[in-house]
C-alpha cells in the first residue's frame, strides 16, 4: 500500500504533565511558531510549526499514570528522539550552553562531511532532540 499523503511533513506528539516548562522550552527558548491550541474530549494539544512538520504538546485529563522516561534511545526502545536540521549549529550549541537546558551529547563535527555537525539536547521532560546542520 502506498500512502497518499495529505501533508509533506509529520506531526510529532509529545505527551506531557509539565506543560508550562515545555511551553517555555519550545515556544520561548526554541521560538517555534505557535499554531494554536486544540481541545478534544479528555485533553488538549498545543501545536507548533517545525518546517513542514508539526510538534504537538499534548495533555490529558486525567494525566497518564506513568512519567516520561528520559534518556533517549539508551533508556528505552521505541520512538526516543526526533531530529531537526538547522543552519548555524555552533550558535545553537552556544545558546544551549548558556541556557538551563541539558546538552546530552555535545556538538560533534561529522568526520566525513566537514562543516556539518550534530548534537543531542533534552527538553524539560527529558525527551531527546537531535540537532544537525551546518556549523
Amino acid at each position: 500500500m502506498k500512502l497518499d499523503l495529505l501533508s509533506p511533513g509529520v506531526e510529532v506528539g509529545l505527551v506531557t504533565t509539565n506543560l508550562d516548562e515545555m511551553v517555555t522550552f519550545y515556544e520561548d527558548f526554541l521560538e517555534l511558531d505557535g499554531q494554536g491550541v486544540i481541545d478534544f474530549p479528555g485533553g488538549s494539544q498545543r501545536r507548533y510549526s517545525l518546517g513542514t512538520s508539526v510538534l504537538k504538546l499534548v495533555t490529558y485529563t486525567p494525566a497518564p499514570p506513568e512519567p516520561p522516561t528520559p534518556g533517549g534511545g539508551r533508556a528505552q526502545a521505541g520512538i526516543r528522539y526526533f531530529t531537526i536540521g538547522v543552519n548555524g549549529l555552533r550558535g545553537v550549541a552556544e545558546a544551549f550552553a548558556a541556557s538551563p537546558y541539558q546538552v546530552v551529547e555535545p556538538l560533534t563535527e561529522f568526520a566525513p562531511v566537514p562543516g556539518m555537525g550534530w548534537m543531542f539536547v533534552a527538553d524539560p521532560d527529558g525527551n531527546w532532540i537531535e540537532l544537525f546542520g551546518t556549523l
